[in-house]
């Protein structure tokens, strides 16, 4: 694959703000932002769509050009994230060292913590938009149908950290998203197809807006039930009562974070279950009056009507 960088300290100081005019590109940047070009782009586009992107610099075709300018965007940021363990230190025979400079210091631990979720966060959003901007215009991209992303992507219900947020406050984060998304897949497959199956098969009385409050309910007991699929397995931190992805303690093992205690995890959870059975009843309830029987199906998501609202069994 064509390298996406003349790596030169200029080129890269449009993707890293801080860095300075004295910054040197070494060899081991360039292996590594090779490496992530590869990393990033094989598994969702495949190797020929990545290639043709990489070649696209000078393309006359402007989709092609706003591909590449995305693609470059994201390898940049998050390359530079990788890089970061090694920029900080030396590795010679007298051991693993520091640079000391007069009048310059290096950064705090949470310093370097900091910038490293801002790499990764904006890196993994130009991903997220490279990848919405392909399935838009799939015409423009031979071998995207083809790509190791395209089935998951046509497939999933919520096929973008953007839009999960609509139903779940993620804040647009693709790397929430991206921890999230083995529970999204299971709660999708296991609930989701079937109750869009109940959606589908209204009455041709029923409609369209109908119907799309129905999925707005349907999309919201999914993503809650989602995130609550995946509270043991994250490492997360609260904003008040919402569930985030601590990007330090989820993808970089970090010590620096310190999980919520049990009591607040329980708390949330508990909260999160009443939201569910709430959205869960909200879909049952629409559904039941668009329907021309009594007959609702409540048992098949394994609800059961109580004195109060459906709970699970």
């Amino acid at each position: 694959m064509k390298a996406f960088f003349d790596y030169t300290t200029e080129e890269f100081r449009g993707f890293i703000p801080g860095m300075v005019a004295n910054f040197t590109i070494k060899q081991a940047l360039k292996n590594v932002l090779e490496q992530t070009a590869e990393a990033l782009l094989f598994p969702f586009l495949g190797e020929d769509l990545a290639q043709l992107i990489s070649e696209s610099y000078d393309s006359e075709d402007e989709d092609l050009k706003k591909a590449y300018g995305l693609a470059r965007f994201s390898i940049a940021k998050i390359g530079f994230a990788d890089y970061l363990p090694f920029a900080e230190v030396q590795i010679g025979d007298d051991g693993v060292t520091v640079t000391s400079v007069a009048e310059r210091k290096a950064a705090y631990e949470y310093q370097t913590l900091k910038l490293d979720k801002e790499l990764r966060e904006k890196g993994w959003q130009k991903l997220d938009d490279l990848l919405k901007f392909i399935g838009s215009k799939p015409d423009s991209f031979p071998g995207w149908t083809d790509s190791p992303y395209y089935q998951q992507h046509q497939e999933a219900l919520f096929k973008s950290a953007s839009e999960f947020s609509k139903y779940y406050p993620i804040q647009d984060r693709w790397l929430t998203f991206w921890a999230l998304r083995p529970a999204i897949q299971a709660v999708e497959d296991n609930k989701g197809v079937d109750q869009l199956e109940r959606i589908d098969a209204l009455p041709d009385t029923v409609s369209d807006s109908q119907k799309a409050v129905l999925r707005r309910n349907l999309m919201r007991a999914l993503a809650y039930e989602a995130v609550l699929l995946a509270l043991p397995n994250l490492a997360v931190e609260l904003n008040g009562t919402n569930v985030q992805v601590n990007y330090a303690g989820q993808f970089g093992n970090s010590s620096y974070y310190t999980p919520p205690g049990r009591e607040m995890l329980d708390w949330v959870s508990g909260n999160l279950q009443k939201q569910i059975d709430v959205f869960w009843l909200s879909f049952e309830n629409g559904l039941s009056a668009l329907l021309p029987s009594t007959d609702t199906n409540a048992d098949s998501l394994g609800l059961i009507e109580t004195d109060g609202p459906f709970v699970f069994i």
